[in-house]
């Protein structure tokens, strides 16, 4: 049970694991921007998580090899955030970021699903 609980809870998956809920916050926070298009007075709320996931990434994973990961230094967001300095929705713009995030989750869920493959098959010695 504890081997089994390794083999899930591995640095990478938890990597992809985070990934996937960053994306789910950009996609919640790009579906509100979309549903107040037309409300007067709405700013745009942030939508770059990227420097959450760089915190992430970095944080936990331990590399036996400096090409495995890049580990650079995080970037703070230079898109607009809620407040002074914020614009109005653009929904073009939004619906870009939200096609580009829609596409990185569904690599990141591809990638959580073909670690699982393997390690059923690693398990049960059949190929699905």
């Amino acid at each position: 049970c504890v081997m089994i609980n390794k083999i899930f809870e591995s640095n990478q998956s938890r990597l992809i694991k985070r990934a996937l809920d960053v994306y789910q916050k950009q996609h919640e926070a790009i579906s509100k921007n979309v549903a107040n298009t037309n409300s007067k007075g709405y700013k745009r709320i942030n939508t770059d998580f990227s420097h959450e996931l760089e915190v992430a990434k970095t944080s936990r994973i331990k590399t036996s090899d400096s090409r495995h990961i890049s580990r650079g230094i995080p970037q703070e967001s230079s898109g607009p955030v809620n407040g002074e300095n914020s614009k109005s929705v653009d929904l073009t713009e939004e619906m870009a970021h939200l096609a580009e995030n829609q596409i990185k989750y569904e690599f990141a869920t591809r990638i959580l699903n073909r670690m699982y493959r393997g390690i059923s098959t690693s398990i049960t010695g059949r190929i699905r």
